[in-house]
């Protein structure tokens, strides 16, 4: 359940590039996660070509995300993918009812959640509060880079687990 949360928010905000990025883009990230006093950070890739999405976190632990048909997460750490459906909420339609709130912050609405996202001719950041009270920044690099969306491609021996 906190992993479909999780995929929810990262298909919103993959999403938002859809306001003005090319079909292709690539990024550099940096995910920030407020936790009581506690601040845990993420680094990483993203990059968008047509429809498809792809993650890869860095640090401090790889996993990759692809949002194709379905959602694949993959932990190499754990030796597994979790296939889930992608989510049923319409994003493009959330998004182009965004808010202009002034120069290059919007606001985009989605279960319930509000969604800040700075934009000046790119993705600069996104924000928001999780389901837990967490704060959660993320800061984004365009990269120069144009990159390919890896196939799904596993080691032997890996768990499937399978979300409905």
């Amino acid at each position: 359940m906190k992993n479909r949360k999780w995929i929810i928010i990262l298909l919103l905000i993959s999403n938002l590039f859809a306001l003005n990025l090319p079909k292709n883009f690539t990024a550099e990230f940096t995910q920030y996660i407020y936790q009581s006093s506690k601040k845990l950070t993420y680094r990483g890739i993203v990059i968008i070509n047509n429809n498809q999405v792809y993650w890869k976190y860095t640090y401090p632990n790889i996993k990759e995300i692809w949002i194709k048909d379905k959602v694949y997460v993959y932990e190499p750490d754990l030796m597994q993918v979790t296939i889930s459906k992608k989510p049923k909420l319409n994003l493009f339609k959330i998004l182009k009812n965004a808010k202009k709130l002034n120069n290059n912050l919007y606001v985009a609405t989605a279960d319930n959640k509000e969604i800040y996202f700075i934009y000046d001719k790119t993705l600069k950041k996104a924000y928001y509060t999780d389901d837990i009270g967490n704060r959660v920044e993320i800061y984004f690099k365009k990269l120069n880079k144009n990159l390919k969306i890896p196939p799904l491609n596993f080691p032997k021996n890996i768990d499937f687990i399978y979300q409905n």
